[in-house]
């Protein structure tokens, strides 16, 4: 098999159009966004003239407390104060709701948008090709398909709508500042190019090991679902403390890049609290020596503030309220970091090349196709000059039994994936009644193909919705009489709820030949003219055994049957039995010609039943 598909590449770095890629599934809710970004200017705005209305009760104050020095009345224009702690009030009160509204409406946009892109992964995964399941770890694809969709709908949800309302409360607090005074406003912002260096230096350093982190975990989960998945074999073999090994090296590695990525994006905080504090003592030292010197004039703006205390508690306020935001800005690059490399894994996904069919392929008429199945002269290899089948040539016609018989990885499953097309041929011609398979639409080809594997899957759904999986437009009669000529039906009526009986995971709620025989159930609604089995009768009791292959006879009655055999004692009445050996056909023929033979066949036969009459 050739490596797993997906693959970050050598440097873990983001991929090219990530966030465009991402945008083009909430743009839909533009219209929303836009709305709530207007309130969050609004908000904004609000937030900026609280701090000055603020400013001017601090300005008054400072005033009365004067007059009050010189025996002045504090009741004279008491009312502006009034007015001016009512206007604070609601523009605190309004700031609080226009931004709770602006969350609201992100929220739900991100929800939507996210929505979508749950819905185009899904819908992706059933356009790829098997191989893209076969090569890549079942964990990894459940990892960005949850975990990644999840981080991208938590940060949008949850920091987006707040991202927003700190834009623009740092737009409104800057443009307002340069409108009291633009002298004292450049110098609190000449710090801010050096922070804004610095931090796009550590948001650099700090994409690959997000990267590193995310393909941590889809590993983590990965090995999860295969010790989940094999429990029992780990038990059996006593493997639990080499498992616990290699569960504690893959959480170590996951626990390091993620303290790695979280440790440099901590950093960011305190050193932005410490340049932040760093523009308050310039601002306080500078400010207060301008002021005192006469070097700015408090007339440099148009609000004009009167005493210039007000003037540099005011704008030690419009510091603190603009770093405030701007640290909250800088606290989400973590999560944002996360966002996007959970979105470079997800377009790993969506970007991946789909099953296509030619343009004008040929829909097979399931009421017209007769089963005839030839192989001329094919080969086929999953990694280029590695060839697994070649030059494979046989015939397979309607009512007729073709085995395929060899040792493992001798190619036996791969001749039944391209028939199924699951993979594509790479030489020679593979022909459904006379029809190339390459000029075929899958779809139709698999309609007309069923499948009974010695691994049988079931749903955890009823026993009736597990056999109507074969045709979903199967009457309930239709079900009963395929279950049977399954020979099942007797089992499930014995079941405490019948047909409704809810199978567990898998159907561990049943026995392996009980499996079996639904499996059989969901073949026979399916009435399919090519028929492929994968034994299904090892590890089974005799009586069981003997229905299922009862089962099997009246299936395969008519149809064009592909048997892969593992036990050649079940496929001597086989109309041609195809040895295959380092995938060719190193001999053909029915079981009696071959085993006169003495050749390949009659080694493998004669190390399964040696000693046994022949």
């Amino acid at each position: 098999m050739p490596p797993m598909m997906i693959n970050a590449g050598p440097k873990a770095k983001f991929r090219k159009g990530s966030i465009k890629k991402l945008w083009s599934y909430f743009s839909k809710y533009k219209l929303v966004i836009f709305v709530a970004v207007i309130i969050s200017i609004i908000a904004g705005g609000l937030s900026a003239v609280s701090i000055y209305l603020y400013g001017l009760l601090y300005d008054w104050l400072t005033e009365k407390m004067t007059q009050a020095g010189q025996n002045s009345s504090l009741v004279q224009g008491f009312s502006a104060f009034i007015y001016t702690c009512i206007g604070l009030l609601f523009s605190y009160l309004l700031s609080n709701i226009f931004n709770w509204l602006a969350t609201v409406f992100i929220m739900k946009s991100a929800e939507r948008g996210t929505y979508h892109l749950r819905t185009s992964i899904f819908r992706k995964l059933h356009k790829l090709p098997i191989k893209f399941f076969d090569q890549t770890p079942s964990g990894d694809i459940i990892s960005r398909t949850a975990n990644d969709v999840d981080n991208i709908s938590s940060f949008i949800a949850q920091y987006i709508g707040n991202c927003i309302f700190w834009m623009c409360s740092i737009i409104s607090i800057g443009l307002l500042m340069f409108l009291t005074n633009w002298a004292l406003s450049l110098i609190i912002l000449c710090i801010y190019p050096l922070v804004a260096l610095i931090n796009t230096f550590i948001i650099k350093k700090l994409k690959p090991y997000f990267v590193k982190q995310q393909k941590s975990l889809g590993d983590l989960n990965g090995f999860a679902e295969e010790y989940i998945s094999g429990t029992r074999i780990i038990s059996l073999f006593q493997m639990e403390e080499k498992t616990k090994i290699n569960f504690d090296k893959l959480n170590e590695k996951l626990t390091k890049n993620s303290i790695v990525a979280n440790g440099i994006a901590n950093v960011m905080m305190p050193l932005n609290m410490f340049f932040n504090n760093l523009s308050f003592v310039l601002l306080s030292a500078w400010g207060m020596t301008f002021i005192l010197n006469g070097w700015i004039d408090k007339d440099w703006g148009v609000l004009n503030i009167e005493n210039n205390i007000t003037l540099l508690v005011m704008f030690t306020m419009f510091a603190r309220n603009l770093t405030n935001p701007l640290n909250q800005l800088i606290s989400t690059m973590g999560q944002f970091m996360l966002c996007m490399a959970s979105a470079d894994r997800i377009f790993q996904i969506l970007e991946q090349e789909e099953e296509k069919d030619p343009a004008h392929a040929i829909k097979l008429n399931k009421e017209k196709i007769i089963g005839k199945v030839e192989a001329k002269k094919m080969d086929f290899s999953y990694v280029p000059k590695k060839p697994i089948l070649k030059n494979i040539n046989f015939i397979a016609t309607p009512g007729t039994i073709t085995a395929l018989v060899g040792p493992t990885g001798a190619g036996k499953t791969t001749i039944v994936n391209l028939i199924t097309k699951f993979y594509d041929i790479n030489a020679g011609d593979l022909l459904i009644d006379d029809k190339p398979i390459k000029n075929i639409n899958r779809t139709s080809l698999r309609e007309n193909i069923t499948m009974v594997l010695q691994d049988t899957y079931l749903f955890g759904t009823s026993i009736y919705e597990n056999i109507r999986y074969g045709r979903l437009d199967a009457t309930k009669k239709e079900i009963i009489n395929a279950a049977k000529l399954a020979n099942c039906h007797d089992f499930i009526m014995k079941l405490p709820r019948g047909y409704d009986t809810i199978l567990s995971d898998n159907g561990d709620n049943l026995s392996q030949g009980q499996r079996q025989l639904l499996a059989i159930a969901r073949a026979f609604l399916a009435g399919s003219k090519i028929v492929i089995l994968d034994e299904a009768t090892s590890s089974i009791d005799t009586k069981t055994e003997i229905q299922i292959q009862l089962a099997m006879e009246k299936l395969i009655k008519n149809r064009t049957t592909f048997m892969i055999a593992h036990r050649l004692s079940t496929i001597k009445n086989a109309d041609n039995i195809l040895v295959i050996n380092h995938g060719q056909i190193v001999e053909h023929g029915k079981h009696k010609q071959l085993i006169s033979r003495k050749g390949f066949y009659y080694d493998l036969y004669m190390s399964q039943f040696r000693g046994n009459q022949i």
